[in-house]
């Protein structure tokens, strides 16, 4: 599949799922958003969530959609397959009024990087960790 036909082909459908951290317990919801190939078949997934945050003393009024842990099969890479989850991504948080899109990468999760910033995400924070 080219990366033209990935866009027009691949179909978004959102599924309720919960989401849970490394020991297994529950953490907040987000909405699954899966790509299927023509015939059918999953080719790639993301969660994301839209966050409303309140104005503080040091923080604006802003709603963010957030997208996380977004993944393609490794027959479908570079065939345009995570193009299409993001860009849904996108047009969900626009319906929602979303101003922008936010994502985590791991730092040992270096070959993702490209793709971020080949969509046009560029790096905003860093945050350190350190086992106690």
């Amino acid at each position: 599949m080219c990366r033209a036909e990935a866009r027009e082909h691949a179909q978004a459908r959102e599924h309720a799922a919960a989401e849970h951290s490394a020991g297994g317990e529950p953490r907040r919801a987000g909405i699954r958003l899966v790509a299927e190939s023509d015939e059918g078949e999953v080719v790639g997934h993301t969660f994301y969530r839209v966050e409303r945050r309140e104005a503080s003393v040091i923080t604006l009024r802003a709603a963010v959609v957030s997208m996380e842990q977004p993944a393609v099969d490794p027959a479908g890479a570079r065939s345009g397959v995570g193009a299409a989850l993001v860009e849904a991504v996108r047009e969900v948080g626009r319906r929602a009024g979303c101003r922008r899109l936010v994502a985590s990468v791991w730092e040992f999760n270096a070959a993702a990087r490209p793709f971020y910033e080949a969509i046009g995400m560029r790096p905003m924070q860093v945050r350190m960790d350190q086992p106690l």
